[in-house]
């Protein structure tokens, strides 16, 4: 039990309140946004799964794919290659050299999809950095909600201090909101249901947001890292430790580059190395970077996921001259240490993937908890006050925007189907046509539909309606179907049309079952205010 004064109490729930009314609708808009963007991988597969599941992320003679390529582009792109596999298995490759847009780093160059099971080129794209994602037709549907999640698409680097301050929002209301419940405990574990429907209701919100307390600060605290670590902490520490100079702290943090060396020299054998790094720490390569291709002072890094039993990632350091086995580096800094072990940490932490699609399915959960507790309290906070006309339309945009985000997600998918089928390019303004209609409509409908309840069962059902059409317009746009699939190996293709259409029949069984809860908590909203606690 935390004790606290009347007073105390009194301000802790004000400022638990305030955060989530100010900021709520937004920060729940990350949340959900960051639980699709957990199954990124898996919505490219889906999207976009090539003819068979690969055998392996990085097959045996990409190292001679990659010299063939090499006399393709130009020599000034040789500087620095990066590699690894995206939508359905691509092996994405972009030779390019780091320059400089607008005043921001940026890179250009040449990027091929390369097919794992037969290292044929399926694209080519060339360009800046920028122009080239725009173009990457396979893993446009995971790119444009991960790009929702990281930055809300709003343009750097306001998106990202946005997203940040959502993250330290998400902690304040999740710190006041564990001292104002005092009795923690017992509401672990208590619930009025034969009390009035507000306070049944409220007893909810609480539960669900003590259990899940540990996960919601973890979300925030990681995410706020990540959204501050480039736009604000490296500046910062810049100033403060380096004198303002951030290309000493780059290399403090990564290391200085060796001697340039740019005697022409071909690239050891990459597919030794792919499994030298394979064999140390007992996991298949996902990531590697060739800094001075094809020259003597060439360095490669293997990145891995985590070895068993562990969640940090590795990265394997080779003298891409020679493919012998320079050191292991530690992921922040050049030795061991406990700063480089949390910023280890931040990742798997955030993105749930440090136990495969089981810790994912975790965090999916979790994450959907952290919805409900973020879209029941912003309609608590409301309906307690509902004799004010202003909170009144909190709750109808509150309701506008928790169930209408869902229907609008679900409908990227559709400008993503669609415009590949009429052969467009450049993706991502038909996933934004189709994102926004479905937006609008569901605004149209929070102006027209005067009742709540109603407001939520029909954005329910039309989003339940659009995920259990997903499957079939996959299918009519060139897709395989689930007897190729399931022969090819796909498994991303029939799993997540499984989940399309058993999320889709829970939408329309739930539209169909009235919510008596939240029409009478609106009714009795003005008179409970009198009496009872938030």
């Amino acid at each position: 039990m935390i004790r606290l004064s009347q007073d105390n109490a009194k301000s802790l729930l004000a400022i638990h309140g305030w955060s989530g009314a100010l900021l709520g609708l937004l920060l729940y808009a990350v949340i959900l946004t960051g639980v699709i963007a957990v199954f990124a991988d898996e919505i490219g597969g889906w999207s976009s799964p090539l003819q068979h599941e690969p055998a392996t992320a990085l097959p045996k003679g990409l190292g001679a794919k990659l010299a063939e390529l090499s006399t393709q582009v130009d020599e000034q792109y040789h500087d620095d290659l990066f590699f690894f596999p995206q939508a359905g298995g691509r092996i994405r490759t972009f030779f390019h050299k780091d320059i400089v847009v607008d005043g921001q780093p940026s890179a250009e160059g040449v990027e091929f999809d390369l097919d794992p099971n037969t290292l044929a080129v399926l694209d080519r794209r060339e360009g800046i950095s920028e122009t080239i994602q725009q173009r990457n037709t396979a893993g446009a549907l995971s790119a444009f909600l991960v790009d929702l999640h990281v930055r809300l698409h709003v343009p750097n680097p306001w998106g990202l201090l946005l997203t940040g301050a959502l993250g330290l929002a998400m902690m304040v209301a999740a710190v006041s909101g564990l001292i104002v419940h005092r009795h923690l405990l017992r509401e672990l574990f208590t619930i009025r249901c034969r009390r009035q429907d507000l306070l049944a209701k409220r007893d909810a919100h609480v539960i669900a947001g003590t259990w899940n307390l540990p996960f919601a600060f973890i979300l925030a605290f990681t995410g706020s890292f990540f959204s501050f670590a480039s736009t604000v902490g490296i500046p910062v520490v810049a100033m403060v430790a380096f004198g303002g100079d951030q290309e000493r702290l780059i290399e403090t943090l990564v290391g200085v580059s060796p001697a340039e060396d740019k005697t022409p020299k071909p690239l050891a054998d990459l597919d030794a190395m792919l499994a030298d790094a394979h064999a140390r720490v007992g996991v298949e390569p996902s990531f590697v970077s060739i800094a001075h291709y094809g020259r003597a002072d060439a360095r490669v890094n293997v990145f891995t996921p985590p070895s068993e039993g562990h969640v940090s990632s590795n990265n394997l350091v080779y003298d891409g001259a020679t493919g012998a086995f320079m050191h292991q580096k530690p992921g922040l800094g050049l030795v061991p240490s406990a700063g480089g072990v949390l910023f280890d940490l931040m990742g798997p932490l955030h993105f749930g993937n440090f136990a495969g699609v089981l810790s994912k399915a975790i965090w999916f959960a979790l994450g959907f908890a952290a919805c409900y507790v973020t879209l029941t309290g912003m309609l608590l906070w409301a309906t307690r006050r509902a004799e004010s006309q202003a909170w009144q339309r909190l709750a109808r945009a509150t309701i506008w925007v928790g169930y209408g985000l869902p229907l609008s997600l679900a409908a990227s998918p559709i400008g993503f189907f669609i415009g590949r089928s009429l052969g467009i390019v450049e993706l991502h303004d038909s996933m934004a046509i189709a994102f926004l209609s479905a937006a609008a409509l569901a605004g149209a409908l929070a102006l027209s539909l005067r009742d709540l309840e109603s407001l939520r069962r029909v954005l329910l059902a039309a989003t339940g309606a659009v995920l259990l059409s997903l499957p079939l317009l996959r299918l009519a746009t060139g897709g395989p179907g689930w007897a190729s699939a399931f022969a090819s190996g796909l498994q991303a293709v029939f799993s997540l049309d499984l989940a399309m259409l058993v999320g889709g029949a829970l939408c329309v069984f739930a539209a169909r079952r009235p919510n008596a809860r939240l029409a009478a908590a609106a009714r009795s909203g003005i008179e409970d205010n009198q009496s009872q606690p938030a």
